[in-house]
């Protein structure tokens, strides 16, 4: 047992390294821990004056020490990688929540403009018909009033095509779509049907893009189609969607009173104009504005196509 137990000693002595390992976390101190292992050990060994052996215990020792350092080195770089990785992963769901609420925040934005635009305004606009109509009936003037009645429901109607719109357009971005041919069709079809307004279409056949790029070109469409039913006082519309190589090309014109682009006159809507750029910015695509004072507007959209 004697003559074995320097052999167990330096089989423990790894052990012992490696449980400081564990215990410090830090390289030198492991380091220093290793050493006075080592010294301790020797000490042993001259004390029991068992030295004829040293030669042999030396390197076996060093070449043990080569590895326990070795071992070290790759532990605490695991360590800070794992770390790091928690870190980043903590980074990422911080940024993750920050998108989601700029998310919201974006829709909210949205939903308040497009319900200011629609009911705030129509029925502001009912309102001061109405207010008009008891002026002429407390002066007797009957058919004035009755003119003005006829002209509010027409207001009425339009303001509630307007709401339904929206409330789609709502609807739409809640539903699992993945052709965009038929979700331009879907939206241009309810446009019509809001507006009475004739829509020559020229758009190509089927075709599967992801639902992330039907959302953004589905949005373009209804904002141009929005517009249009407020500001353009348009008789006709043009709606072309294709596959051009490998780009979507999307046009949307029509024949109302347009703007004098070099005045800066637009009624296209300021934050309609905003809102299609990002989202043309964020399918990687470009867009295209023109428009002539009482000739019309034209918006034009490149989108290309990712490869599978």
């Amino acid at each position: 047992m004697q003559a074995a137990s320097p052999v167990i000693l330096i089989g423990l002595l790894p052990v012992l390294i490696a449980q400081s390992i564990g215990v410090y976390y830090h390289t030198l101190k492991v380091i220093l821990t290793g050493l006075s292992f080592y010294v301790l050990f020797f000490l042993a060994l001259i004390l029991v004056n068992d030295t004829d052996d040293l030669t042999v215990y030396i390197p076996i020792l060093f070449l043990i020490l080569i590895v326990v350092f070795a071992y070290s080195i790759l532990f605490f770089r695991q360590v800070k990688a794992r770390i790091r990785t928690q870190i980043f992963l903590k980074e990422l769901e911080l940024a993750h929540r920050q998108v989601e609420e700029l998310t919201l925040a974006n829709e909210r934005q949205r939903m308040a403009r497009d319900l200011h635009d629609t009911l705030a305004q129509g029925l502001a606009g009912i309102i001061m018909q109405l207010e008009a109509v008891q002026a002429h009936l407390d002066k007797q003037n009957v058919t004035r009033a009755q003119n003005i009645i006829k002209g509010s429901m027409s207001q009425a109607r339009k303001t509630l095509a307007e709401a339904r719109m929206v409330i789609d357009d709502l609807r739409m971005q809640g539903k699992d779509q993945h052709d965009l041919a038929d979700s331009v069709k879907s939206e241009v079809n309810r446009f019509m049907e809001a507006t009475n307004i004739p829509v020559h279409k020229k758009i190509s056949d089927s075709y599967q893009v992801s639902p992330f790029l039907i959302e953004h070109t589905i949005y373009i469409v209804s904002e141009c189609l929005t517009n249009i039913a407020k500001h353009a006082k348009a008789s006709l519309v043009w709606v072309v969607l294709e596959q051009q190589d490998d780009q979507i090309y999307l046009e949307v014109k029509d024949n109302g009173v347009g703007f004098d682009e070099k005045k800066n006159e637009s009624t296209f809507g300021h934050y309609g104009i905003i809102g299609m750029t990002e989202r043309v910015r964020l399918v990687n695509g470009q867009i295209c504005l023109k428009s002539t004072k009482n000739e019309g507007t034209q918006v034009t959209v490149t989108i290309p196509l990712k490869k599978e």
